[in-house]
């Protein structure tokens, strides 16, 4: 079976993150994707969940969650 893959506009969105933070994670290998068509990056969904978990296990919210 396949792995899900998104857009990084997709993962950006569920990790609160803007989509140049995620850009930037994406090219320096802090976050895994790959780069489609020269131009446009798909993130696993189990890179995205990975994430997650690293984001809840340091007390970090995403942004759109903060007070």
């Amino acid at each position: 079976m396949a792995e899900q893959e998104i857009t990084a506009h997709e993962a950006a969105a569920q990790l609160g993150y803007h989509v140049n933070h995620l850009y930037r994670l994406l090219r320096n290998g802090t976050v895994r994707g790959r780069k489609v068509a020269g131009r446009v990056w798909l993130v696993p969904q189990d890179e995205v969940d990975r994430v997650k978990v690293l984001q809840d296990e340091h007390g970090r919210l995403p942004r759109g969650d903060r007070p």
